[in-house]
């Protein structure tokens, strides 16, 4: 049975997949900050390196899944120091109590905002430039401590029970309701995962780094299906049979809002494929 240690496991894809992991037989720890623990065995962390190498040291686990974050679409100069702490910080101490217990093996979880639609290193936001400050650290315990890793790059998630506010659920919402909704002219385009693709993938990668005798060094997006948030409104509507009434333009886009994602290209990972379909998904979604 191999042993897996998730942080961010009391969030929607991190809960999500303890829940995989352990139907697939895994053995599953979570580290935790506050008083809401996972379904599985629970480590609370108290901020420090020690408290971290505690952890690892007693878990030895075979593959650490790091999707702990703090995302934020745009920040104050209050948040610049809790972004670099949870974002960059914290995987930091992560990785160094990864290879201090001879732990070796981490799926690591990116954006897709890293990069502009031609795949060049932009990141959108400094959420977004966090995580790629995070990831140029990487090479030196891959060369000096043989770390092997995986990340996976997301773009919009979404699936039952998710208690974000994005898209998706702001769309369910507003036809459940009725209510009008002004957006921005809607041209931009988004690329939705359901929750079970995503876990897919996680649980793929994990495989992956368990049946390697070599060190990895692999990044791959996880993409599902694109459309334009205008095309969007009107998939959510058919698919309930209820109209949404959207005002397209009474909101202007975002500051660098992001008009066409980065094309994954072949950076899929190999043996993962989409599977579950946003019109079957979202009957399911509209009472939760």
């Amino acid at each position: 049975m191999p042993t897996a240690l998730v942080t961010g496991a009391t969030g929607f894809i991190g809960g999500h997949l303890v829940k995989a992991l352990s139907s697939c037989g895994w053995d599953v720890h979570a580290t935790i900050r506050d008083n809401t623990p996972p379904a599985v065995t629970a480590h609370r962390l108290d901020g420090t390196q020690a408290c971290l190498n505690d952890i690892l040291a007693t878990v030895r686990p075979d593959v650490v899944f790091h999707l702990a974050s703090l995302f934020l679409a745009d920040h104050r100069a209050d948040q610049v120091e809790p972004l670099a702490a949870a974002n960059i910080v914290f995987p930091m101490q992560l990785v160094e109590a990864m290879v201090q217990a001879d732990c070796h093996k981490l799926v690591n979880t990116g954006t897709a905002w890293q990069f502009d639609s031609q795949g060049a290193v932009a990141p959108v936001n400094l959420y977004a430039a966090t995580k790629q400050a995070f990831e140029a650290i990487l090479p030196y315990y891959r060369d000096a401590r043989g770390l092997s890793t995986i990340s996976l790059r997301l773009f919009d998630t979404y699936g039952p029970s998710d208690p974000r506010r994005k898209l998706i659920r702001i769309l369910l919402d507003a036809a459940t309701i009725g209510e009008r909704l002004d957006m921005s002219p809607g041209e931009q385009i988004v690329d939705l995962t359901h929750i079970d693709d995503v876990v897919s993938a996680f649980l793929g990668a994990g495989q992956r780094l368990l049946d390697s005798n070599e060190p990895l060094d692999e990044e791959f997006f996880v993409s599902g299906e694109r459309q334009s948030v205008k095309a969007l409104v009107e998939i959510v509507g058919e698919a309930l049979r209820k109209p949404i009434s959207v005002h397209f333009g009474g909101r202007p886009y975002r500051p660098r809002e992001v008009m066409l994602p980065v094309e994954p290209g072949q950076r899929i990972m190999p043996g993962w494929q989409r599977r579950r379909s946003l019109v079957e998904a979202l009957p399911a979604m509209v009472s939760l």
